[in-house]
């Protein structure tokens, strides 16, 4: 299966898993509970954008699941992410597998060495800070088979994303 399909296959799952739980705090998100699930977000207001047009994003949306496979054991599942960006040219998605590591950071890998996201608890009601820490993101436009790459630069480099409901499957086309 060509990656950008199965980005958008993984994307779906996502958002289908999501469809049917309620949003969790992230830090009951990381214990192993499964179906555990959270969304965050944020679209950046014309008035911000207009005061940092060095900055691309202007809307992320990033979802994390805690998952079992039937060949898990039990508590020995996994944690999942997907992230929707809208740049001010394009919109791509990524997913992949999360972990923590020895210092507790929340480490989000892509998977095919696509890049690596840092999520971490902002100290604001439940939301929480998303960081382009190793330099790049690479995402994929659904029905296009060249990725982009969304740079680690000044104003494109740490998110500040609030919690939402997680969206349900009619409404991952009109966001």
């Amino acid at each position: 299966m060509a990656k950008t399909q199965h980005l958008c296959a993984l994307s779906a799952l996502l958002i289908g898993i999501s469809s049917a739980l309620v949003a969790q705090p992230l830090e009951t998100l990381l214990a192993p509970i499964p179906g555990s699930f959270a969304c965050w977000q944020r679209s950046y207001s014309d008035t911000h954008l207009a005061a940092h047009p060095r900055q691309k994003v202007t809307r992320m949306h990033f979802g994390m699941s805690y998952y079992e496979m039937d060949h898990h054991k039990a508590g020995k599942g996994e944690h999942a992410f997907s992230v929707d960006v809208e740049t001010r040219e394009r919109r791509g998605s990524a997913g992949g597998l999360c972990h923590t590591n020895a210092q507790g950071r929340v480490i989000c890998a892509v998977e095919c060495d696509g890049g690596i996201l840092s999520v971490r608890n902002s100290g604001s009601e439940g939301s929480v800070l998303v960081g382009l820490d190793w330099g790049r993101l690479s995402l994929s436009e659904c029905g296009s088979e060249t990725p982009f790459e969304l740079s680690a630069e000044p104003d494109d480099k740490l998110f500040l994303l609030h919690p939402v409901a997680c969206p349900d499957d009619d409404a991952t086309d009109g966001e």
